[in-house]
């Protein structure tokens, strides 16, 4: 069967098997074809993005997740992926805009709970970004690898808290802003989940 026969669901169902397999290659090329078809979905645009943010290709990533929150505004995992990596590339004004949907999931929806954890580490308030990514980490039962993810970037939290002992001072007020964002570098050092 020649690829431009496949449909939609074959070429992402391709796509999908090539990347567990870590075929980067085979899985951009049939998540590409999905994502130019008439019928592409927001799926393929979202997965596309996730294959383009395994491999660094952050700029590629954020277009696609753009393209599916476009489609499907309601799409709640893309959405919560584009601000994510919004937030990564120091755009921490565009990672809340893209999430304040979010919002109206309900404070017991992982997603929401996450983007509020994500919300409180982008004020340097580190405790209360614990706390919240805790709590979606036990609510989160769908998505382990996200789990994952959160988890780290806890662990990042508590190491950089451990190292600086006591509270900042009002004088490195700047410098643990700018240091908060590197947390998510457990994010970026990952794969997109």
């Amino acid at each position: 069967m020649q690829e431009n026969t496949l449909s939609q669901q074959e070429l992402l169902a391709l796509a999908l098997e090539a990347s567990r397999r870590g075929d980067s290659a085979h899985s951009l090329l049939y998540m590409k074809q999905a994502a130019a078809r008439e019928d592409a979905t927001p799926q393929a645009f979202f997965l596309l993005g996730s294959e383009y943010a395994q491999i660094g290709m952050t700029v590629e990533a954020l277009l696609n997740f753009q393209r599916a929150v476009e489609l499907d505004p309601d799409f709640a995992i893309a959405r919560f992926q584009l601000g994510l990596l919004l937030l990564t590339t120091a755009q921490p004004d565009a990672a809340l805009a893209a999430w304040a949907p979010l919002s109206d999931l309900g404070n017991v929806h992982p997603l929401s709970v996450f983007h509020s954890g994500l919300q409180h580490l982008i004020r340097d308030e580190f405790g209360e970004c614990i706390s919240c990514l805790l709590r979606g980490i036990e609510l989160n039962t769908e998505n382990p690898a996200l789990n994952h993810d959160m988890q780290q970037i806890v662990n990042s939290i508590r190491a950089h808290v451990d190292s600086q002992g006591a509270a900042p001072s009002e004088s490195k007020a700047g410098e643990e802003q700018a240091e908060g964002h590197l947390f998510l570098n457990a994010y970026t050092g990952g794969k997109v989940h």
